[in-house]
């Protein structure tokens, strides 16, 4: 889950359709990127960057995943 983009969407009171809407992507396709399913490309990084009102960031658009899931290896 991005949780950045879900509480900025929230945040500014927007449903993921219109988020959808105002990037220019489909509600699945903007879904899919917001639970971290698929990634986007850097066009749709900036589109989403603005209609969230946020600086295209990088960081912005990180999974929340516990160490667990980012480093399977290292769990002991």
């Amino acid at each position: 889950m991005r949780t950045k983009m879900r509480k900025q969407r929230e945040k500014l009171c927007l449903s993921q359709q219109k988020v959808a809407d105002t990037a220019g992507l489909t509600r699945v396709n903007y879904s899919s990127i917001e639970r971290g399913r698929t990634e986007p490309n850097i066009e749709q990084m900036i589109a989403i960057a603005k209609a969230l009102k946020v600086t295209p960031d990088v960081n912005f658009f990180e999974d929340f995943c516990d160490v667990s899931y980012q480093n399977p290896e290292e769990v002991i």
